[in-house]
């Protein structure tokens, strides 16, 4: 038992440390790699223990975001609080910034894969996809992948018991829920709502103070993701799927630079002086490490309170642009949309280009609820509109998807930042005042435990 307690302990106090960024490249990747060329056998085991682990991060971060959902739009829409045009106006700001974002980062998801040409294979190529299929997906194909298409819209997001929705994971029925109980709470007095406010206030801090502690996990679950992923993907296939993953990564790294000028264009540098290093940076590392963007909401959160923007304005749009808005997964399908067309030799024009923005738009915003490679389905409904197979595609891109769930989470997870920069404004609750070197923490989190340097 002493032997367990001391190893207990040596683990605890030593995750926090990997998760630098020099430590991914000297420590994680390589004892991942091995990991997963010793235990190339036990595949199924270490794909269980990195979804165990990844479920472990997401699973404080839901209740964290959906109470914020809930007392934001309250706050924000209350008619004792605040004035009809400041309602309006919030609202025109995070509609204009979430237009705007969605536009711009899926316009360049699309003009990266024109010029990259996801899909665009050599013959040796094409025979080790057919030899992946033959080899690997011969008793699945046309099985469960296509019989668990997902429900669309109207089914997935009208409610119908909050609690029940939220037992079976109806993430996306939980948030419309959330958002008709708080417009409710909005019409209400404040002596009425107050003890519902204080419970919901009180499992937010709750949330936090877990994803502190799950966090620390992080490394383990880079390490098993990519161990689990290596046990899996050939060196054939990766190969194959190359130009498609650099798309992916080189769309996270776009995200970020977008990110970091909309911090540095709607901050003042008395505020950019605040932070000894970039917050952007720290949120996309954050995300990137845990392969949720939800586990960096109290990050982003705590930057923008640190820059004293309103709290409810904080919570609406940050917690509805990571939960509905999934930028991650629309610049993804807008990719993996190019990707097939290529792959089945479609003549590319500007109606087609169109439809892919459309359809990658759509089939994003519609994994809203969906964690893992249950949103790599939703892009079956863009690939029947244009009449390609969704075989091989599909299966090609659950397989590699354990890799590109990092990137993906990142981009979300930054562009969320940036749309809660643009759209919250400076807090006018009268007499409140913060010092410039004051660090504010309103829901208990220590932003050194998160990406720390």
């Amino acid at each position: 038992m002493n032997y367990i307690s001391i190893v207990f302990n040596w683990l605890i106090a030593t995750l926090p440390k990997l998760r630098r960024p020099k430590n991914f490249f000297l420590i994680i990747l390589p004892l991942s790699l091995l990991l997963g060329r010793l235990a190339s056998d036990y595949s199924v085991l270490l794909n269980e223990i990195s979804e165990g682990l990844i479920n472990l991060i997401a699973f404080p971060a839901i209740p964290l975001v959906l109470s914020a959902v809930m007392v934001s739009i309250a706050n924000i829409f209350s008619v004792e609080e605040r004035s009809k045009p400041d309602r309006f106006k919030f609202a025109s700001r995070f509609g204009v910034a979430l237009t705007c974002v969605v536009l711009f980062i899926s316009i360049l998801a699309l003009l990266l894969s024109i010029y990259q040409s996801p899909g665009i294979l050599s013959p040796e190529g094409r025979l080790n996809i057919g030899r992946f299929m033959l080899d690997e997906l011969d008793i699945r194909i046309g099985g469960s992948i296509v019989e668990s298409e997902p429900t669309y819209w109207f089914d997935s997001i009208i409610p119908t018991n909050i609690l029940f929705d939220a037992s079976n994971n109806n993430t996306l029925k939980v948030i419309s829920g959330s958002i008709i109980a708080g417009l409710a709470m909005s019409r209400l007095s404040s002596e009425k709502v107050k003890p519902l406010i204080n419970l919901l206030r009180s499992i937010n801090s709750i949330s936090v103070q877990v994803l502190n502690i799950v966090l620390n996990l992080a490394p383990l679950v880079l390490i098993f993701v990519i161990a689990s992923a290596v046990t899996k993907i050939n060196s054939q296939i990766i190969v194959t799927l190359l130009n498609f993953s650099i798309c992916v990564f080189f769309t996270a790294v776009i995200s970020l630079g977008i990110s970091r000028l909309i911090f540095k264009r709607f901050t003042t540098r008395d505020e950019r002086l605040l932070f000894a290093t970039n917050p952007i940076d720290k949120i996309f590392l954050l995300a990137l490490s845990t392969g949720s963007s939800m586990s960096a909401y109290s990050l982003i959160f705590d930057t923008l309170m640190k820059l004293k923007r309103d709290q409810a304005e904080v919570e609406a749009s940050v917690s509805l642009s990571l939960l509905v808005a999934r930028l991650g997964n629309v610049t993804y399908n807008v990719i993996a949309i190019m990707f097939a067309l290529n792959l089945y030799e479609v003549q590319l024009n500007p109606l087609i280009m169109i439809e892919v923005l459309f359809f990658g738009i759509a089939t994003g915003f519609s994994t809203a609820g969906l964690t893992g490679v249950t949103t790599i389905r939703t892009i079956s409904l863009a690939l029947s509109s244009f009449q390609v197979p969704t075989q091989p595609v599909i299966p090609l891109l659950m397989v590699i998807d354990p890799i590109l769930s990092l990137p993906r989470a990142a981009t979300t997870a930054v562009l969320a930042t940036a749309i809660g920069l643009i759209a919250s404004v400076g807090s006018t609750r009268a007499g409140e005042t913060v010092d410039a070197g004051e660090q504010i923490h309103p829901i208990g989190l220590d932003p050194g435990i998160i990406g720390a340097d």
